[in-house]
């Protein structure tokens, strides 16, 4: 007997959900909340969390999916969709896909860069030539 919940073994519900909100740090949203709660600055700051408009927090996973949310402020503190899964027993969100308000209508997000005719889903050096890529808005299909 290993003294783990029996729970830890079953299956997991797995949901498809959109949700929509602000992203944001973890310190952001609980200051926007006025909770009055004092946190550890440090640990809050680097936690990335969708502030929905019904104010609920929802913490997000970070994988490849997300982290341009995680390295890019810019991609910060402006409403975005999330499409994703929700894990049963798991309070985190994991991103499937993304799109955050750019001049009144969601965006994909991309970094691309121009000599290679790259794009990628996160800030980083062009895997091809080194070079830096730019943030842009992914053109509409």
């Amino acid at each position: 007997m290993s003294g783990l919940p029996a729970s830890l073994g079953a299956e997991v519900p797995v949901h498809d959900v959109v949700l929509r909100g602000k992203v944001v740090t973890l310190a952001a949203a609980l200051d926007a909340k006025k909770l009055g709660i004092r946190v550890d600055p440090e640990p809050t700051a680097s936690t990335v969390v969708l502030l929905s408009e019904d104010g609920t927090i929802t913490p997000l996973l970070s994988d490849e999916a997300s982290r341009a949310l995680f390295l890019d402020k810019r991609l910060q503190n402006r409403p975005a969709e999330l499409r994703g899964k929700r894990f049963g027993g798991v309070p985190y969100f994991q991103v499937v896909t993304f799109k955050v308000e750019q001049d009144g209508k969601l965006q994909t997000p991309e970094y691309y860069c121009n000599i290679c005719t790259i794009s990628v889903r996160f800030p980083q050096v062009c895997p091809c030539c080194q070079g830096s890529m730019e943030l842009r808005m992914k053109p509409g299909r």
